[in-house]
This record gives structure tokens, sequence and C-alpha cells, in this order.
């Protein structure tokens, strides 16, 4: 039988927090560390406006594009679209809240992404992840790309793509995961969806 846990909003630090989510099904023997799926009916969610859930930092480096909340079928997502910006470069970070692994095990890190309109591989999501984020400053952490299978211009079409289980038991202590998508106005403003974001014991 499968276990039913509520995720609820924790103020861990003065930067850190556990976010909010729906209701997650659990395997037993995968303890989750982080959840989210951007759902719509949580009391920070703003249809079609920036994301703002709490703990999360939604940042533009280049541009002035930020990701946005999005829904269909009454499920919710991020979404990051540089289309009809005007401006010549955009980047792009969603990044989680502070999240500690304390003294869990086989920690693994999942997600789904989707694209559509994406025909030149310049138009790109990656994946980073860094111990030293301070919540505030993104461009003087150190970040990491983390392999893994995200949507890109060969997955058109809003097909959500599962990222595989990431493998993060090299890492211990805070940690923050970051989206982020490089576009801009004119040849590289197609849109990026991310979903189901999770941190789990893969025992």
């Amino acid at each position: 039988m499968k276990n039913i846990y509520k995720l609820c909003l924790t103020l861990v630090a003065s930067t850190m927090f556990w976010s909010c989510s729906e209701e997650a099904e659990i395997a037993p023997f995968k303890a989750l560390i982080f959840s989210e799926g951007f759902s719509s009916d949580s009391p920070f969610f703003n249809f079609n406006g920036n994301f703002n859930f709490p703990g999360w930092t939604n940042y533009a480096e280049t541009g002035t594009r930020l990701w946005t909340e999005r829904e269909f079928n009454d499920d919710g997502y991020i979404q990051f679209s540089t289309f009809g910006s005007g401006q010549a470069s955009n980047i792009g970070w969603a990044i989680t809240p502070a999240i500690d692994l304390g003294n869990a095990e086989n920690v693994v890190f999942s997600f789904s992404s989707a694209t559509n309109f994406v025909d030149n591989p310049a138009n790109k999501l990656e994946v980073l992840i860094s111990t030293d984020f301070d919540g505030t400053n993104v461009l003087g952490a150190t970040w990491t790309a983390l392999d893994a299978t995200v949507a890109n211009e060969t997955t058109n079409g809003y097909v959500y793509i599962p990222s595989g289980e990431i493998d993060l038991s090299s890492y211990s202590g805070i940690i923050h995961i970051a989206f982020r998508v490089t576009g801009n106005g004119t040849t590289l403003d197609g849109l990026f969806q991310v979903d189901k974001v999770k941190v789990y014991e893969n025992n």
C-alpha cells in the first residue's frame, strides 16, 4: 500500500523554505525530500502571471522576461517564453527553494519538461545545481550542469519528457536546483514548460 503525505509550507530559515504542493503518493521505499507540482489549487498560483511561489527565485539574467504560471486541464506548471519580447537576449532562471538533503542517502532528482515552437538548439533549457547560492545573488553562485533529459527542438507539441532519475548522491547539505532557458525575441522564441519537480531517496 502506498502512503499519502500532505506537503506543507514550512519556514526553515530566513532563506529556506519547503514547498507547498498537492498531495503526493510516495512508494514506501522512496522517501520524498522535496516536491513541487505547481498546483493551480495552490493559494500562491497566479494564472498567466509571473511565477512567484514562496522560496523560489524567478530571475531574468538578460532581457525582462520571467517564468510565468500556467495551467491546462487543471494541471499547473511553469513556462518560459520569449515570443514577442523584442529583445536580443532572454535568459530566465527558475530556482528552487533551499533543499536540505540532511542525512538522506541515494538521493535522486526528477522532473518533466515540454516545448513548443522551438526550432534551434540554441533555444534551450538547462538544469543546474548549486551548493553556495545564497537565495539572492544568482550569478555570484557556483552552478554545475546536471545530466538530465530535457525537452528540446525535437520534442515540440507540448509533449512532456521525463528527465529520468538524476543522481545527487555526491551532494549533501543545502542545495538549490535551477531551470535556465536561453532564447531571444526573434530567432529563438520558443517556449519551455517544467512540472513535477521531485527530490527523493531512491532506496
